[in-house]
Parts: structure tokens; C-alpha cells; sequence
């Protein structure tokens, strides 16, 4: 991903303290991103950046939508997103990202891109199944449907078993039957 100037914070030349940053995000943000599950976007994201001496806390909250693709009709349509994330940057040898919310960064380095954070956390808020919600009711109507054949099943079933009331002499034959499975 090309760094966007956009989205640097000078953490060099900070005081100790909670700061706040404002970036505002469009499609030029997953434009650069190959296969991309995000079409475009827009939105804005506050950065509250609580800076100590070896330890920098950052409270992400991004608000705005999100262009989707819909698995079933293939229409493009907007999804409303609403993130809340914590970043902690540590001041280390090196650069090491492989945690997800714990960033190492060497001590000589002086500014943090978000760029990526945001392009993360966005992708993060998508949905496995991405439906439009033209077809969300007759999806939650299907769950529904399902949900009511297979438990229906297991209940008549079940209270057949408690109703039925066994003869005690063909009762010892059914646990012969059981002992052979």
C-alpha cells in the first residue's frame, strides 16, 4: 500500500498528553488495494492519541459507509459502519506488527501512518454474508423457516418418547437392542 500524507501523525514532535486527529476517508483509500473487498467509502475517523513516554494509546472511531457488493443479486449498496478500536504503539528495536492490537516501532521513528489501520478496521466490519437489504428480510425469513424445521423435528420426537408409556415386558427386550449398538 502507497502511504498517503493524509493520514501521518508527527509523534516526534508531540507533548505528553491525549491529542485528537480528524482524517476524513473516500474511495481513494481502497482504490490502492488489490482485491479489495470494499468497492469505495466515506466516512470520518477520530484518532484520540494518548502519548507517554514509551507508550502510545490510540482510540480509533470510525463512522461513516461503506460500498458493498451483495453476494445474491451482485448490486452494489451501502453499508453503515460504526468502529471502535484500540491501538497500543510501543517504542522497540524494531518494527513488528504481527499482534493485532500492539504496534512496535523503532525508537529514531517519527511519524505513524493510520492509513492502513483504518483500511483494516473497515474491512474487519464487513458481514461474511453481504446482503442487500432489499433481500435481508427474505434472508432472516429463511434462518427463521430453518430454525423451526429442524427444532420442530427434535421436539416431536422427544415429547413421543415421554408420552409413550412402555409395556415393563417390552421394555427389557428395547434394552437388549440398545446393548448391541
Amino acid at each position: 500500500m502507497k502511504e498517503n500524507r493524509q493520514y501521518k501523525i508527527d509523534i516526534f514532535g508531540l507533548k505528553i498528553g491525549v491529542h485528537e486527529f480528524d482524517f476524513e476517508f473516500d474511495k481513494k483509500l481502497f482504490e490502492n488495494i488489490e482485491d479489495s473487498v470494499i468497492e469505495s467509502g466515506h466516512g470520518k475517523c477520530t484518532v484520540v492519541l494518548d502519548k507517554k513516554e514509551r507508550l502510545i494509546s490510540m482510540d480509533f472511531k470510525i463512522e461513516g459507509v461503506i460500498e458493498l457488493i451483495c453476494d445474491r443479486s451482485l448490486e452494489s449498496f451501502d453499508f453503515p459502519v460504526n468502529i471502535e478500536e484500540n491501538l497500543i504503539v510501543k517504542y522497540g528495536e524494531e518494527y513488528d506488527d504481527s499482534e493485532d492490537e500492539l504496534l512496535v516501532i523503532p525508537d529514531t521513528q517519527e511519524s505513524l501512518n493510520v492509513e492502513s489501520n483504518i483500511y483494516e478496521y473497515l474491512t474487519l466490519a464487513v458481514p461474511m454474508k453481504k446482503i442487500h437489504p432489499d433481500f435481508q428480510d427474505e434472508e432472516e425469513d429463511e434462518e427463521y423457516e430453518l430454525a423451526l424445521v429442524y427444532s420442530s423435528e427434535e421436539e416431536d420426537t422427544s415429547s413421543k418418547e415421554e408420552n409413550e408409556v412402555i409395556d415393563p415386558r417390552w421394555a427389557a427386550l428395547k434394552n437388549i437392542k440398545d446393548l448391541k449398538k
